[in-house]
């Protein structure tokens, strides 16, 4: 009974949805998935589901247990545990979205368009996070709440946001090498994160910018809380030699890190202080 289970699961999610497979690391603190997606959680050979998760799981093997998401979307809370601690993971399901439409209730989301160059990477989401206001503070990371990445038109609730996995393990990981690397820093400042594509119109941007699907973001450092870049370099001023420091930590970290992706420096401006863009599409680019 246990292996027919696991067998109709499986294929079930082939004919329902994407199977996907994730390992269970420090970073990791949110699973994004599809409505009724079975997902496979690796590096879990001690830890079981406890009775005050929201989600059904299952072992599947000694080092694989499987994550059953919900049919309707919203957060849902996955506390695993083993003789030594515990792991609190946000399950995150997302509304399915057709790409054709512009809209999702009534929020404008506007045309995706045809995959940069081909690359699946740059495919339409098919499903977006849900957001009312009561999410806003909602901490998707220990360091990272809703606010920080939604998208910045103007709108009604409920928004929708999208933003993926590797997304928010990459910003983890960024903040534990650039605090390692000696920068003080608690946690990063954000000019932008998630935009649609009807936003990313109505400011001018290219039409494949990275910030649409999920893994990009414009970053800087306010440990002062004068919504500007901080003086990283010690000159006493607040200038692109700042942004220049973590652009090469930034491009430090990438050449150490499993991420690989744009990262570009964007000088202080009259209505914003300096900053570095970085993401995850799945090559190197340079500005």
């Amino acid at each position: 009974m246990y292996f027919s289970r696991i067998i109709f699961s499986v294929c079930l999610a082939l004919t329902t949805c994407s199977v996907a497979a994730i390992e269970l690391t420090d970073s990791l603190h949110s699973l994004v998935l599809d409505a009724k997606q079975v997902l496979t959680l690796d590096n879990t050979a001690d830890f079981t589901a406890t009775t005050v998760s929201d989600v059904e799981t299952e072992r599947l093997g000694p080092n694989s247990i499987a994550v059953y998401a919900p049919e309707n979307a919203g957060f849902y809370s996955l506390v695993l545990s083993n003789n030594k601690t515990s792991k609190r993971l946000l399950v995150i399901v997302k509304k399915p979205f057709n790409a054709n439409n512009k809209q999702l209730n009534n929020y404008q989301i506007g045309l995706y368009p045809a995959p940069y160059k081909g690359y699946p990477q740059y495919g339409a989401p098919n499903g977006f996070i849900e957001i009312f206001e009561k999410d806003l503070t909602r901490q998707l990371t220990p360091h990272v709440q809703v606010k920080n990445v939604i998208c910045k038109q103007i709108s009604g609730f409920p928004k929708y946001l999208y933003v993926n996995n590797d997304g928010l393990m990459m910003l983890e990981d960024l903040l534990t090498f650039v605090q390692n690397e000696g920068i003080k820093v608690s946690k990063f400042a954000f000019i932008s994160g998630y935009r649609t594509p009807y936003y990313n119109r109505s400011i001018g941007n290219g039409k494949h910018s990275r910030h649409q699907y999920g893994d990009a973001f414009d970053l800087y450092i306010d440990e002062d809380g004068d919504g500007r870049m901080d003086d990283l370099n010690g000159d006493g001023k607040l200038t692109i030699a700042d942004v220049d420091v973590l652009y090469k930590v930034f491009e430090k970290f990438q050449k150490h890190s499993r991420y690989n992706g744009g990262i570009g420096r964007y000088k202080p401006a009259s209505h914003h202080g300096g900053f570095v863009h970085i993401d995850n599409r799945g090559f190197t680019a340079r500005w």
